[in-house]
């Protein structure tokens, strides 16, 4: 039941990421393409989940994404020959979009305040901090910015908080920590402590991210225990992504995660220039 209730969750999490995605750009002339063809296949396997506790919402997500698509005669071109295209109905992606925001207060993902992923970094690389974290954790995970650990995140740490023990504490209660290891990193002194503590944990998965111009040997201690993973090698990433989606029962969209994987290792390297 449990298990059933984790899974159901992380549906939830996923429909509700897709939808806000869509309706930045939804009207009455958006074609229905593969997110929103993604966002109905994600409601249909939360319908029988919630028909029990929540039938009212059931029977509104039954009857939305059964008429979500709107298809109309267009000509391919102008005065061309006419032909059948699927468009989103706004009103009921409206109706879908409303009962998964209901669905996510009712089944919350988790309490207030639980990280799952601890992001150790430097403050200077926070351009790239911040597009691995919106890139591949939320947009293509589907991890919310309240379950990533990220002190770039000025709320995490309370003015008059003793910052080292809000880190300490915070890696205690992640699953994972990634260390992302820079120029800056290295020489950053707090970096270096906060590394040491990462290895120091016991129970916690510690997967250590180099920069490319990072040489392996130049990591330290680290090259006795781990290999560092290249952050812009995409086999690395694909590795990534498989291990989170399989560890938190998450849905799996490598479409979606690839186009992001290459907007990110873009970003990267214009970063880098």
């Amino acid at each position: 039941m449990k298990q059933d209730i984790s899974h159901l969750k992380n549906l939830i999490n996923s429909a509700k990421l897709l939808a806000d995605n869509i309706s930045q750009s939804v009207n009455y002339n958006t074609p229905f393409d593969n997110r929103t063809q993604q966002l109905a296949g994600i409601v249909k396997q939360i319908i029988p989940l919630i028909k029990n506790n929540c039938p009212e919402i059931a029977n509104i997500l039954e009857k939305a994404t059964s008429r979500i698509i709107n298809r109309q005669v267009v000509p391919m071109v102008p005065y061309g020959p006419m032909v059948n295209k699927d468009f989103i109905n706004a009103f009921f992606f409206g109706d879908i979009r409303t009962t998964i925001n209901i669905l996510s207060i009712l089944y919350p993902l988790q309490e207030q305040g639980g990280y799952k992923i601890f992001i150790s970094h430097s403050s200077d690389d926070e351009t790239i901090v911040n597009a691995f974290i919106k890139d591949i954790l939320i947009v293509s995970c589907g991890f919310r910015r309240t379950e990533i650990f990220c002190t770039l995140d000025h709320t995490v740490i309370r003015t008059g908080d003793d910052f080292r023990n809000e880190i300490i504490e915070n890696m205690k209660r992640c699953d994972y920590i990634l260390c992302m290891i820079s120029d800056n990193y290295r020489k950053s002194e707090v970096c270096q402590n906060e590394l040491g503590a990462a290895w120091a944990m016991t129970g916690k998965r510690v997967l250590p991210f180099k920069f490319p111009n990072i040489n392996f040997k130049e990591i330290g201690f680290l090259n006795v225990v781990k290999q560092a993973a290249d952050l812009t090698d995409k086999s690395k990433l694909d590795e990534l992504y498989d291990e989170l989606c399989q560890f938190y029962d998450l849905p799996q969209d490598w479409r979606n995660f690839n186009q992001q994987k290459d907007d990110f290792v873009e970003l990267f390297n214009r970063q880098r220039l």
